[in-house]
C-alpha cells in the first residue's frame, strides 16, 4: 500500500468508526430523498406568477392572394370580474397544504426514527432486567440443588425453576434479535456507524409526559393531517369560486391593430371613361377605348384619314391599373372590442354543482376533525391508563430499592436465601413490568407528537422533551 493510500484510509477509518447518536438519527431525516422530494413539492407549491390577463394573442390577416394587404392585431383577454382574488385563495390554500404534507412527511420520517431509538433504548434496558432476572433463578437452581435430600427440598420448586429458565433464556434470544433487527433498521438510514451511543437522557420522564398531559389536549388545526384536510376544503372551495369568476368574463377581449398595404402589390379594376383616357396616368389605354367603341361619329380629315369627331362619354373600359393607399397614418390602426351577453346565460346547474363541491369539502374536514379528535383522545387515555400501573410498578421498585422491603423479608427469612432471592426476583420483575410500560407510553406519546405535528418542526434538537409545548 502506498503512502498516499493509507493516508486517505486514516482519514476515511475515523468517520466510518463514529457512533451513531441521537444528533445523527434525528438530522438523517433532512437527507431523505422522501422529504427532499416533499421539499420540492412545496416548493413548487408555493412559486407564484401574477396572472395579469387571460390570454393575450397576435392575430395575422392576410386580405386577398395579391398578398398587398395584411392585418396586425394584438389581441388581449382582460380576467374575468373576481378571477384575481379567487385565483389568490386557490394559490393560499395550494400552499397551505403542500407545507402541511411537508410537515406530515418530515413528522413521518422522525416518527420512524424516534421509535426504532427508544426501541433500541429500551431493549437495551429490557436485556439487561432479563440477565439480571435469569442470574436470581439460576442462584435459586443451585440453592434447591444444594437442598436436594433435605426435608425442606420440594422437587416441584425445581422443576418450576426449570421451566422458568428456559423461559428466560428464551426472551434473552428475542432481546438480542430485537436488537439486532433495529440495528439493522438504523443502518438503513445510517449505513456507516461503530456501535450505537443513544442516550437514555434524550427520553422524557414520566412525570413530564404526565405534566404534558394533565391539562388535557386541544386539537387545533395546526395539526398537519388536519391543516392538509383543511388546505384541501379552502382549495375545493377556491376553485369553486374560479369556476364562478371564469363565468364573469363580460370582456371578452380587447384589440388594437394595424392595417398594412404594400402599393407595389396593389391592383384594382377601374371603369375608364373618356377623360380618364384622353391624357394623365391612363392615356395608354386610349387606342383600346377607342377600337372598343369610344368614338360615336367619324369624318374624313383633308389627308383622307377617318377621325373621331364625336365621342361616347358614357362607354367605360374596365382595366385592372395599380393602385394606392391614400389613408392618413391613423387610419391605418383599428380597435376590437367583444362585449358578452350574460342575460341569456343560465348558469344555475353550475352553482348548483359548486354548492355541492363546497358541502364535499367542509363533510371532508369535519370527518377529519373527527377522526383525530377521537385518535388523540384515545391515545391521551391510554397514556394516562399506563401511567397510573408504571406508578404501581414504580413504586414497589423503589421501596425495593430503599431497603425496606429487604430487611422485612431478612427478618422473617432468618438464614432461607430462598425467601431472599424471592424478593430480589420479585423487585426485578417489577422494573421490568415498568421498563416495558415505560416502552408502550414512549410509543403512544411518540404518535401522539406526530399527530400534533411536534415532529414536524424544524430547528429542535430533541422532540421528544420538548413534547407538546
Amino acid at each position: 500500500m502506498n503512502r498516499f493510500a493509507f493516508i486517505s484510509l486514516l482519514v476515511v477509518a475515523p468517520l466510518m468508526a463514529s457512533p451513531l447518536t441521537w444528533e445523527t438519527l434525528v438530522k438523517s431525516a433532512d437527507e431523505d430523498l422522501r422529504y427532499q422530494a416533499s421539499q420540492k413539492r412545496a416548493n413548487i407549491a408555493s412559486s407564484r406568477n401574477t396572472k395579469l390577463w387571460e390570454k393575450l394573442e397576435l392575430r395575422y390577416k392576410l386580405d386577398g392572394f395579391s398578398f398587398a394587404s395584411h392585418d396586425f392585431e394584438l389581441r388581449l383577454t382582460p380576467k374575468p370580474f373576481g378571477e384575481g382574488s379567487a385565483d389568490r385563495a386557490h394559490y393560499e390554500a395550494q400552499m397551505a397544504y403542500a407545507n402541511a404534507q411537508l410537515a406530515e412527511d418530515r413528522g413521518i420520517l422522525l416518527y420512524d426514527r424516534y421509535e426504532r431509538g427508544i426501541h433500541y433504548l429500551m431493549r437495551q434496558r429490557i436485556q439487561r432486567l432479563n440477565q439480571e432476572l435469569y442470574q436470581v433463578n439460576s442462584d435459586r437452581i443451585e440453592v434447591l440443588h444444594m437442598k436436594a435430600g433435605s426435608a425442606s427440598f420440594n422437587p416441584q420448586d425445581l422443576m418450576s425453576a426449570l421451566e422458568k429458565e428456559a423461559s428466560i433464556r428464551a426472551a434473552l434470544i428475542s432481546d438480542s434479535n430485537s436488537l439486532q433487527n433495529s440495528e439493522r433498521k438504523l443502518r438503513v438510514w445510517i449505513p456507516d456507524f461503530e456501535g450505537v451511543e443513544l442516550d437514555s437522557s434524550w427520553l422524557p420522564s414520566m412525570e413530564e409526559i404526565e405534566s404534558q398531559l394533565s391539562g388535557g389536549i386541544e386539537v387545533t388545526d395546526d395539526y398537519p393531517q388536519l391543516a392538509m384536510a383543511k388546505g384541501k376544503m379552502d382549495s375545493e372551495k377556491a376553485r369553486a369560486k374560479q369556476d364562478v369568476a371564469s363565468r364573469q368574463d363580460y370582456i371578452s377581449h380587447i384589440g388594437i391593430g394595424y392595417s398594412m398595404k404594400i402599393e407595389s402589390l396593389m391592383k384594382k379594376y377601374k371603369d375608364l371613361d373618356y377623360k380618364d383616357v384622353v391624357a394623365g396616368v391612363y392615356s395608354d389605354y386610349y387606342d383600346e377605348y377607342m377600337e372598343k367603341g369610344g368614338c360615336s361619329e367619324y369624318d374624313t380629315n383633308p389627308l383622307g384619314e377617318q377621325v373621331c369627331v364625336s365621342y361616347n362619354e358614357k362607354y367605360l373600359l374596365t382595366k385592372l391599373v395599380d393602385d394606392n393607399d391614400s389613408r392618413r397614418t391613423r387610419d391605418k390602426f383599428f380597435a376590437t372590442l367583444a362585449i358578452k351577453l350574460p342575460f341569456f346565460d343560465s348558469n344555475k346547474d353550475n352553482d348548483l354543482r359548486n354548492q355541492v363541491a363546497d358541502l364535499d369539502a367542509e363533510g371532508d374536514y369535519m370527518a377529519k376533525l373527527r377522526d383525530v379528535n377521537v385518535k388523540v383522545n384515545r391515545l391521551v387515555e391510554q397514556i394516562n391508563g399506563y401511567l397510573a400501573q408504571w406508578k404501581v410498578q414504580k413504586d414497589f421498585v423503589d421501596k425495593v430499592k430503599e431497603g425496606n422491603i429487604f430487611e422485612q423479608f431478612a427478618k422473617d427469612a432468618g438464614s432461607d436465601p430462598l425467601l431472599l432471592l424471592r424478593a430480589r426476583e420479585s423487585a426485578i420483575e417489577s422494573e421490568l413490568n415498568a421498563a416495558k410500560l415505560e416502552t408502550t407510553i414512549y410509543d403512544l406519546y411518540l404518535e401522539l407528537l406526530q399527530y400534533a405535528g411536534k415532529l414536524s418542526k424544524e430547528g429542535v434538537q430533541n422532540h421528544l422533551v420538548g413534547g407538546l409545548k
